[in-house]
């Protein structure tokens, strides 16, 4: 989603210690946008219907979960789920 000036809305990045990648505002065009800020291709994306989202590659664990936020794979689904805080 963009703001009226056309800006992008800024993306906050969100990994667990199972390799799930999601962000926040959650939605499939912002996590393909993250997958695209981070280099990663579009064949870590996983579609499977309530549980989008990406995997990090594992020889890039270390670099990618610097850029997140690291939290439980409970608050992953939360956050596919739309019940994470804000």
């Amino acid at each position: 989603m963009e703001s009226p000036d056309t800006t992008p809305v800024p993306l906050t990045y969100y990994c667990d210690s199972m390799r799930h990648l999601v962000c926040v505002p959650y939605t499939v065009a912002n996590l393909h946008r993250m997958a695209e800020e981070l280099g990663i291709k579009r064949c870590w994306f996983h579609n499977s219907k309530d549980h989008l989202h990406y995997d990090i590659p594992k020889r890039r664990i270390a670099e990618i979960q610097a850029r997140c936020t690291v939290v439980s794979p409970r608050d992953i689904i939360k956050i596919m789920k739309g019940t994470f805080p804000a």
